[in-house]
């Protein structure tokens, strides 16, 4: 009985990861508006593959992005991907609650999306790899 109890518990133990990582976490980044990369998002900085500053500010430039740099914490979404964004139009305000966010630092970038807004332009959606020892949790 013992040896069944020890083996579902390293069971769990081993999975917890697996289900923190099921559903693909991304930061946004900034919003594109005419082709033009304006207004980012203080604390945002993406890279390319070489660690530096992406050099242009266009769709190209900014899918190519291998890294984001933070230099705060930024908050964590499910990927919306180039679906819709979900309308909260007529939605009660809702109280301050605690939602996760990436700290401050380096991570890699699994991948840019550019979902469109109603007003015009489009987000940047940048999908992160979350290493369970960067997140925090900010109220919100």
């Amino acid at each position: 009985m013992k040896a069944k109890l020890l083996l579902l518990a390293a069971a769990a133990v081993l999975a917890a990861p697996a289900f923190a990582q099921s559903d693909a976490q991304c930061i946004v980044a900034g919003r594109l508006s005419e082709g033009a990369w304006a207004p980012r998002l203080a604390g945002v900085q993406l890279l390319g593959a070489n660690g530096r500053a992406l050099a242009g500010s266009g769709r190209q430039a900014i899918a190519g992005a291998k890294q984001v740099r933070l230099s705060q914490p930024a908050l964590l979404s499910r990927c919306n991907g180039d679906q819709p964004l979900l309308n909260a139009d007529g939605e009660p305000a809702g109280r301050k609650t605690e939602v996760p966010a990436l700290s401050a630092g380096v991570v890699d970038i699994e991948g840019v999306a550019f979902p469109k807004l109603r007003t015009g332009g489009e987000l940047v959606e940048v999908r992160v790899r979350v290493p369970g020892e960067r997140v925090v949790m900010l109220t919100r």
